[in-house]
């Protein structure tokens, strides 16, 4: 069988690159087309930040700005990163938007929630738990409060969608004082995961993985105070095994660092901050509401939105 033209050395790798970047990519895409020819491979080596560059401007325009890393980091890896990543927040968005969802994310709100998706991937990638608190306590406003967003409609939408201790359906529809404060340790336990663990913990738990029950039980034991009062007799708190952190040297949560943060903020009490949040978002034309391009990108840069005209870019 004659060998195709394309691997030909006579053939221009000019042409070649450009018939490598009219192939979709995917996460199989280096893999498949190395074994093709070893000049191939040569080339997807050798013009690795070229051909990605290409991928970004013709499949995924924005991915610098939502995922912005330095020219070396630039390649296939990263660029599998970035898709992976898109996919996971389409999957969750999907779920907080969905007429199903007792507790849907307004469509005014949408852009502003998918923001504050981008925002917890960019507070996942500080490897250090000091920078994650030195990077929230370094955003204004209007950030925290798009992340914050990302947390609360997650939170809720657990609460009814995601199966396991978090679901409302394991504390009936009267609780007592034990089974309230037993749900508010859960759900601050799962807060504290997402902004620990980025979007692909909403959407394990989400999703009902196993697994998500099981790191949501391990984030209880590290951060629940187990103050419960009087049990009643049809009361039984969830039992966990492991060391107990020292309280005195116990970290600073990140989702009590973001609410302090944001009361600072919005000048008001840290017990009344979610509520003021709340009826802020709550009103369809507020200033975060329905932000474009050019919005999710000053908020991505760690800026407030001001007073400016929220363009399309």
């Amino acid at each position: 069988m004659p060998s195709s033209r394309l691997i030909d050395l006579s053939f221009p790798a000019e042409l070649l690159l450009e018939v490598i970047q009219h192939v979709p990519f995917d996460d199989a895409f280096v893999a498949k087309l190395s074994l093709i020819h070893p000049r191939i491979k040569s080339l997807l080596t050798n013009h690795e930040i070229s051909i990605t560059k290409h991928f970004i401007r013709s499949q995924l325009p924005h991915a610098l700005t939502d995922f912005p890393t330095e020219v070396k980091n630039i390649g296939y890896a990263w660029l599998s990163q970035c898709i992976h990543q898109y996919d996971t927040m389409d999957g969750v968005m999907a779920t907080l938007t969905s007429e199903l969802n007792c507790f849907a994310v307004q469509n005014h709100n949408m852009a502003l929630v998918n923001t504050g998706l981008l925002l917890l991937y960019r507070l996942f990638s500080f490897d250090a738990h000091e920078d994650k608190i030195a990077f929230i306590k370094s955003l204004p406003r209007d950030p925290l409060t798009a992340m914050f967003l990302a947390v609360h409609y997650s939170k809720y939408t657990a609460r009814y969608n995601a199966k396991g201790i978090i679901n409302q359906r394991t504390y009936g529809r009267f609780l007592d004082t034990n089974q309230l404060l037993l749900r508010n340790e859960i759900e601050f336990s799962f807060s504290e995961g997402v902004m620990n663990l980025g979007p692909a913990f909403i959407s394990d738990v989400l999703s009902h993985i196993d697994a998500a029950e099981t790191t949501l039980m391990c984030l209880y034991h590290d951060n629940a105070q187990h103050g419960w009062g009087t049990q009643e007799e049809n009361f039984q708190p969830p039992v966990t095994q492991g060391p107990a952190k020292n309280p005195v040297t116990k970290p600073r949560t990140l989702y009590t660092t973001l609410l302090e943060r944001l009361a600072e903020l919005y000048d008001c009490p840290l017990e009344e901050a979610v509520t003021l949040i709340e009826d802020d978002t709550d009103i369809p034309d507020h200033p975060l509401s329905c932000i474009g391009l050019w919005g999710k990108a000053r908020l991505l840069k760690g800026l407030n939105l001001e007073n400016g005209e929220d363009g399309v870019e």
